[in-house]
């Protein structure tokens, strides 16, 4: 899979504007839930969830491990275009470097809003354990967990849409977000010049609502 990485440069940073504030004192904690895969490892490669591509809120779904290349970064907005291509560039290089194949659309996991300091991480799936370790990239299984999954169609410009009508079922649902939300460019917009076909899939970690008692 080609990444055409200035067009999902631009779904990220209309995305993370609409994010929930990260302290960033607590990003290395969220880091941590994301299982360090080595090379030798006996974990199975990822089964990937065939979901609906229907338009909207698709559902709760319990979302297995997920196999990744990432690289987790900082900087400021104005600079994210640039960093972000670049450590899209090192994932695929690295990717084909370590003998793994791309498993998957390229996503986003952001942390913050921060306009100076925006924390995130650059994702893209691969198929199983690749043969050896990358250099600059790291090889994880994302964390398993229950997520809201929503299908936004359309330009970028009008993303933010789709996250407050995700947020509303979720409130709806009378669930409450647990985690960093995850973002996966599913349609190259390279290869479909109509940008109403452009397909986005938003995934938002939930749980059930703790009561005070």
């Amino acid at each position: 899979m080609k990444c055409n990485f200035f067009i999902f440069l631009l779904v990220i940073f209309v995305a993370c504007t609409n994010q929930t504030p990260v302290n960033n004192d607590k990003v290395s904690e969220i880091t941590d839930s994301l299982s360090t895969i080595k090379q030798d490892s006996v974990l199975p490669a990822s089964q990937f969830t065939t979901y609906s591509d229907s338009a909207g809120v698709i559902g709760i779904f319990e979302v297995p491990e997920m196999l990744v290349f990432t690289i987790l970064d900082s900087c400021s907005f104005k600079d994210a275009p640039f960093v972000m291509s670049r450590d899209y560039a090192i994932l695929q290089t690295e990717i084909k470097e370590c003998g793994a194949e791309i498993g998957g659309a390229p996503g986003c996991i952001s942390y913050n809003n921060d306009t100076s300091n925006y924390v995130f991480e650059c994702v893209i799936p691969i198929k199983s354990v690749a043969k050896k370790n990358p250099k600059r990239s790291k090889m994880v299984a994302l964390s398993a967990g229950e997520m809201a999954i929503y299908n936004y169609y359309g330009t970028y410009n009008y993303l933010y849409r789709g996250y407050a009508n995700l947020r509303a079922y979720i409130k709806q649902q009378h669930l409450q977000t647990n985690g960093p939300m995850r973002e996966f460019y599913v349609t190259d917009a390279m290869l479909e010049k109509n940008p109403n076909k452009w397909l986005t899939r938003i995934m938002i970690p939930v749980k059930k609502k703790t009561t005070n008692t």
